[in-house]
């Protein structure tokens, strides 16, 4: 067994516990449900790899994969949320409808038919092709699409609370995108671990949401 399951494991573990710890805090608040729910989806994430590495089960790497889809689309919401901006169905099912497609796709199809490789500290992805790179692009898209958000919003609220609120919301993007994309940039071999590499670094993301929970708190901000 190499270094990675205890890597995976221990992040799932943390990032379990602090999806309970922010759901029993407030579970009527609207920002602490769903903060609860990207942590245990990022821990969830590294339980999958943890089964990869230690059974090489092709279902897990499948499963971990629609994971990561679905987190893109997670991260608009909670942006939209921070806004306080409802939006109708249509316009909810239209943010969703690529997590489904690719889920589907990985789920349905041929791709993946191999289970990831358990490296020694990320995991390498075997090569989706085409459907990876569209994977990457709407990863990209949506990342850019969270912090755009939080950018136009900091800028018509007057409110100053709400204000850094969103400006934590901009940290917690920048904090696990930069440095994995500073590793596929100089490292291009680390690009086939692009999944595994970005849910490390998410735990830094998940220190900034727990900030942003104590600041909401302390100003008694409501959602």
């Amino acid at each position: 067994m190499c270094f990675a399951p205890y890597v995976s494991l221990s992040t799932f573990v943390i990032e379990f516990l602090l999806a309970l710890f922010f759901l029993f805090r407030n579970p009527k608040d609207k920002f602490n449900r769903i903060i609860a729910l990207i942590s245990f989806l990022l821990g969830f994430y590294q339980l999958n790899e943890f089964l990869i590495c230690v059974t090489s089960v092709n279902f897990f790497t499948r499963f971990a994969m629609a994971i990561t889809a679905i987190l893109p689309a997670l991260g608009i919401s909670f942006a939209l949320m921070v806004w306080r901006k409802k939006l109708r169905y249509y316009w909810n099912l239209l943010i969703y409808s690529p997590a489904v497609f690719f889920i589907l796709m990985f789920f349905l199809t041929g791709y993946y038919k191999e289970s990831a490789v358990c490296n020694s500290v990320f995991l390498q992805y075997p090569n989706s092709g085409l459907l990876g790179q569209f994977f990457e692009l709407y990863y990209i898209i949506y990342v850019l699409g969270v912090i755009i958000l939080f950018y136009f919003r900091s800028t018509t609220i007057k409110a100053k609370y709400e204000k850094r609120l969103l400006y934590l919301g901009m940290l917690g993007m920048f904090v696990f995108t930069v440095p994995s994309y500073v590793f596929i940039l100089f490292l291009p071999s680390m690009e086939v671990q692009f999944p595994s590499i970005l849910c490390e670094f998410a735990l830094l993301s998940v220190i900034v949401l727990i900030i942003m929970m104590w600041y909401k708190e302390k100003h008694n901000i409501k959602y």
